[in-house]
C-alpha cells in the first residue's frame, strides 16, 4: 500500500472514532441527566413524604424534655419523676417529639408557669403560687400537640431535710418550733432526723403520747435498733402499765436473757396487779440468775404465792429464802402466817417465837405474836409479850387494846377497868372507851361513874339507844324518876316499837295524875302500835280519870272487838253506860256478860237491876207489855223474885182483855 493511501486511511479512522467518542459521549450525558432527573424525581417525591408524615403524623410522640439545672445539663424522659430544690435554677432547653419543627407542641401545668423556662433560667421559688419554699409541691407538666396530650414529667419541689431543721433551729418560740417540725413530718413522714428532732421537742414538753406515736412508729419500721428502749422511758414516765409491760416483753422476746429487763417486767407485772404473769417471770428469773441473787426472788415469790391463794408454794419460796438469809425476821413472820393458814398451828407457833427472838425489842414484832396468841386462846404467854411492850411503852394504845381482849376473855373486870382509864388517859376523846367504861361501872355498880361516863358519851352521840337505855334503867335505881321519865321520852322517839318504856311512863303519869299529858303519849303510842291493847287500856283509864267518858267507851268497844269475852270490861263498860244513862245499851252489855258467864254474880245482880229498873218506868209510862216482858226476864233469870212475881202477876191481869183472852 502506498504512503498516501495509509496517511487517509489512519485520518478517516481517527475521524471516525472521534466521531464515535462524541456520540457516545451525548449518549452517556444523555443517561446521566436522565438518571439524575429520575433521582431528584425520587428524592423529591420523598422529601414531599417526609415532609407530608412530619407535618400531618397520625401518631405524634413526645421523647424527652432536656434541662438545664443549675447549669448541668439533665434529661427528662415521659412519665419521669423530677425532684427538686426551690432555690433550683431551671431552664428548658429542649422538647424532643417526632413533630417536625414541634409544630403545635406547648406545655401545660395547673398552678406552674412551665413555659416561663422556656424562656429563660430562673429560680424555681419564684414560679411557686405562694412563693413558700417550706412546702411540698407536686405539678405535672403535660406535654401537648395543640390539645392533644403526648405526654407528662413530674416535678416535686421540696426543701432538704438541712432546711427544715436549720429553720427549726433558728425559731426561739418552742410552740411555733414544734409547729415547723410536725409540718415537716406530714410531708416527710419516715425521715428519721426529722422524727428525732421532733421527739426531742416533744419530750422537752412533756408531751408524752405524742413522742410515744413517733416512737411506736419507728419501733415497728426497725425493730432491732433501740426505740423501744425510748419507748419504754416515756411510757415509764407517763405511768402507763400496760404499755410498759408491751414494751418490756417486746425487749425480752429480742433478747430473753436480758436478765434486768425481765426483772422491770415482772416488777411492773407485780405492781399492775397481775401477779400470775409476774410470777412466770420471777420463776424464769430464777434459771437466768447466779444463787446469791436468788433469795430476793424467793421472798417476792413467797409474798406473790400468798397473795394468789397458793400457801404450800408460798411455804416452800419462803423456806429458800431462810436458808440464804435466817436473819430475817419477817421470812419467820410469814412462815407463822401460812402455816397457820394450812392449819398447822405448831410450825406456825415456831416461826412466830424466831421471829421474836430475832427482834426482842421490836414492839410491833411482839404485838403481832400477842395477837397470834390471844387468837390461839394462850393469854399468859400474849400477856407476857403484851407487858414487855407496855414497859418499853405505857402508851402503846395497841398493845392495851390487845391487853383489853385478854381481860375481856378472862373476865377480869376491875383489870379491865384499869385498862380503860389508862387508854382514856391517853386518848381521852375515845368514845369507845367512854362507852365501854359506862358499861363496866355500870355492871360493877358504880353508877355515878357510869352516868358520867354515857352523859360524855351522849353529847357527840345523842341518839344512841343504848346510851340512852343505859341512862333511863340509872336513873330508875337512884329512885330519879323525872330523868327516868325524860329518857323514856327519848326512847320512845328513838325506838318507837319497844313498849317497856311507855309503860314506865304510864306507870309515872298516873302516879302523878297528869292524865291529859299520858292521853298525848298513849295516843302516839297506839298510832306505832296499832295492834297492841294495852294502849288503848291507857287511854281508857286516862279519859275515864279526865271525864272523857265517850272516848273511854269507844276504847272499850275497839278492845272488846278484838276480846269478846273479856267479862271485866264488860262489866266496866255496862256501868259506864248505866252511868251515862244509856240503860237499853248497859243491858245488852249486861247480856252479853250473863251469855259469857251465866253464873257472874256480879252480872247477874246488876242485871236484875236493871231490869226492874226498866220495868218499873215502862209501867210508869202505861207500856205494859215491855214491862211485863222485863219483869218476865228477871223471873226466868232469878225465879220467884218476889218483887218481879208480883209485878208480872198483877200487869198480867190488868194486861188481859176482857172475856179472860189473852
Amino acid at each position: 500500500m502506498d504512503a498516501s493511501r495509509s496517511g487517509t486511511s489512519h485520518v478517516a479512522i481517527v475521524d471516525r472514532y472521534e466521531k464515535y467518542k462524541k456520540i457516545r459521549t451525548k449518549r452517556r450525558a444523555r443517561r446521566i441527566r436522565f438518571w439524575v432527573i429520575i433521582l431528584f424525581v425520587v428524592v423529591a417525591i420523598y422529601a414531599g413524604w417526609r415532609l407530608w408524615s412530619c407535618l400531618y403524623n397520625i401518631s405524634p410522640e413526645f421523647n424527652f424534655i432536656l434541662l438545664q439545672k443549675n447549669d448541668a445539663p439533665l434529661k427528662l424522659v415521659n412519665k419521669e419523676i423530677l425532684r427538686i430544690h426551690p432555690n433550683d435554677r431551671l431552664k428548658i432547653l429542649k422538647i424532643s417529639t417526632n413533630i417536625c419543627f414541634n409544630r403545635g407542641v406547648r406545655l401545660a401545668a395547673k398552678g406552674f408557669d412551665a413555659n416561663a423556662l422556656l424562656i429563660e433560667e430562673m429560680p424555681i421559688a419564684v414560679l411557686l403560687p405562694d412563693r413558700d419554699i417550706f412546702n411540698q409541691y407536686s405539678f405535672r407538666v403535660m406535654i401537648k400537640q395543640f390539645n392533644q396530650e403526648l405526654g407528662y414529667v413530674d416535678m416535686i419541689v421540696e426543701p432538704h431535710i438541712e432546711d427544715w431543721l436549720e429553720r427549726a433551729e433558728r425559731i426561739i418560740d418552742r410552740d411555733r418550733r414544734v409547729a415547723l417540725l410536725e409540718r415537716a413530718l406530714k410531708l416527710m413522714p419516715k425521715d428519721d432526723r426529722i422524727r428525732n428532732r421532733l421527739l426531742e421537742e416533744y419530750k422537752s414538753l412533756k408531751d408524752w403520747q405524742k413522742a410515744a406515736s413517733i416512737l411506736e412508729e419507728m419501733a415497728q419500721e426497725k425493730p432491732d435498733e433501740g426505740f423501744l428502749y425510748d419507748l419504754l422511758e416515756v411510757y415509764e414516765s407517763t405511768g402507763r402499765k400496760d404499755e410498759v409491760i408491751s414494751v418490756l416483753r417486746r425487749i425480752i422476746e429480742k433478747h430473753p436473757d436480758d436478765v434486768e429487763t425481765r426483772l422491770r417486767l415482772a416488777s411492773t407485772l407485780e405492781k399492775r396487779g397481775k401477779l400470775k404473769e409476774a410470777i412466770r417471770e420471777y420463776e424464769r428469773l430464777l434459771k437466768r440468775i447466779k444463787k446469791p441473787d436468788m433469795v430476793a426472788i424467793y421472798k417476792t415469790l413467797g409474798y406473790l404465792y400468798t397473795k394468789t391463794n397458793q400457801p404450800k408454794k408460798a411455804i416452800s419460796n419462803y423456806l429458800k429464802a431462810v436458808e440464804m438469809d435466817n436473819r430475817d425476821a419477817n421470812l419467820y413472820y410469814n412462815l407463822s402466817y401460812l402455816y397457820e393458814k394450812t392449819g398447822q398451828t405448831e410450825q406456825a407457833d415456831l416461826y412466830l417465837e424466831k421471829a421474836v427472838s430475832l427482834k426482842s425489842g421490836d414492839v410491833d414484832s411482839r404485838l403481832k405474836l400477842a395477837e397470834s396468841l390471844i387468837k390461839k386462846g394462850k393469854f399468859k404467854e400474849a400477856e407476857k409479850h403484851l407487858t414487855a411492850v407496855l414497859n418499853k411503852n405505857p402508851k402503846s394504845l395497841e398493845a392495851l387494846l390487845l391487853m383489853i381482849k385478854i381481860q375481856e376473855k378472862e373476865g377480869d373486870k376491875n383489870a379491865l377497868k384499869g385498862t380503860y382509864y389508862k387508854i382514856l388517859a391517853i386518848d381521852s376523846k375515845n368514845e369507845t372507851i367512854i362507852y365501854n367504861l359506862g358499861v363496866l361501872e355500870y355492871e360493877t355498880g358504880n353508877l355515878e361513874k357510869s352516868l358520867s361516863h354515857f352523859k360524855k358519851f351522849l353529847k357527840s352521840h345523842p341518839k344512841d339507844i343504848d346510851g340512852h337505855s343505859f341512862l333511863f334503867d340509872i336513873y330508875r335505881k337512884q329512885k330519879k324518876d323525872d330523868l327516868a321519865f325524860e329518857e323514856a321520852q327519848t326512847l320512845i322517839q328513838l325506838k318507837p316499837k319497844e313498849i317497856s318504856y311507855y309503860r314506865y311512863m304510864f306507870e309515872y303519869l298516873n302516879s302523878r295524875a297528869e292524865y291529859e299529858k299520858m292521853i298525848e303519849i298513849m295516843k302516839s303510842g297506839l298510832k306505832s302500835h296499832p295492834n297492841r291493847l294495852e294502849f288503848r287500856e291507857y287511854l281508857v283509864v286516862a279519859y275515864l280519870k279526865t271525864g272523857k267518858e265517850d272516848l273511854a267507851t269507844q276504847q272499850m268497844e275497839e278492845i272488846l272487838k278484838r276480846k269478846p269475852k273479856d267479862v271485866t270490861l264488860l262489866l266496866d263498860l255496862a256501868k259506864l253506860k248505866e252511868k251515862q244513862g244509856k240503860l237499853p245499851e248497859a243491858l245488852q252489855t249486861y247480856e252479853k256478860i250473863l251469855e259469857i258467864s251465866p253464873d257472874s254474880k256480879e252480872g247477874k245482880e246488876t242485871y236484875v237491876r236493871l231490869l226492874l229498873q226498866l220495868a218499873r218506868l215502862e209501867e210508869e209510862k202505861g207500856n205494859l207489855k215491855q214491862a211485863l216482858e222485863a219483869y218476865k226476864k228477871v223471873l226466868d233469870i232469878s225465879p220467884g223474885h218476889e218483887e218481879a212475881e208480883e209485878a208480872y202477876l198483877r200487869l198480867r191481869l190488868e194486861a188481859l182483855p176482857r172475856g179472860g183472852k189473852q
